[in-house]
């Protein structure tokens, strides 16, 4: 429930070391959150496409006009099962999509890795605002929790062709995610978020052996010709 706040300089490994954890713990693919200026909460748990719904309602409804005038110019009954479908309408989910944050909280018997990348660039009240969900463990969809239905309804989620049910709108994670927060150290945090963070501070390369090292590691060495 606490994550872990790193901060060094760009290109010291922050984000390598999010994803070398995953690797180490087999806890899957890492879900990546990179942070702009523009940046909300609400947009990293899900999105809903309101407009694209009040598109397909709308052809919904012209189909059924069609429907009903093209039987009654042929004189025949409507499709009933075509006519019941379309009076129906479309599942509430199609039009949702959990984002990286609201993809991590899902119930999992392992923990998902949550990358939230240069966090020093988001609105002041962000990093309060992620912390208050990592307590609580759990976040609610509102246009799901209005239906007041019993039934699964399945959503989208950040993992390609790995979709969900979300019951009564609520979601609520069985294993906190392991969250892992990158900064540039471009600006200083509220002294209440750093406490409730595990701090990690990345060493800058200390000589040009180092350095060597680093980038000898990105490369197959072993058919090098001697210089």
């Amino acid at each position: 429930q606490r994550p872990l706040l790193i901060t060094g300089k760009p290109g010291s490994g922050k984000t390598s070391l999010a994803y070398a954890i995953a690797y180490e713990l087999m806890l899957g693919p890492v879900l990546l959150w990179p942070i702009t200026t523009r940046s909300k909460l609400s947009d990293a748990l899900y999105r809903y496409d309101a407009i694209a719904r009040m598109q397909d309602t709308q052809n919904d409804k012209s189909e059924l006009d069609l429907e009903i005038l093209l039987a009654s110019a042929e004189d025949r009954k409507p499709d009933a099962e075509k006519i019941a479908a379309l009076k129906t309408g479309r599942n509430l989910g199609d039009y949702i999509q959990l984002g990286p944050v609201g993809t991590a909280f899902l119930p999992s018997h392992l923990p998902r890795v949550l990358l939230i990348d240069e966090i020093d660039k988001s609105d002041l009240n962000l990093p309060n605002d992620l912390l208050n969900l990592f307590e609580e463990g759990s976040y609610e969809i509102p246009e799901l929790v209005r239906q007041k239905s019993d039934e699964l309804v399945p959503v989208r989620t950040e993992d390609d062709d790995l979709p969900t049910n979300i019951e009564k709108g609520k979601v609520t994670c069985y294993e906190f995610p392991l969250g892992i927060m990158t900064s540039n150290g471009e600006r200083d945090f509220p002294p209440a978020f750093l406490r409730r963070c595990l701090r990690i501070t990345l060493p800058d390369p200390t000589d040009s052996t180092v350095l060597t090292n680093i980038v000898g590691s990105h490369f197959d060495r072993s058919d090098r010709q001697p210089t």
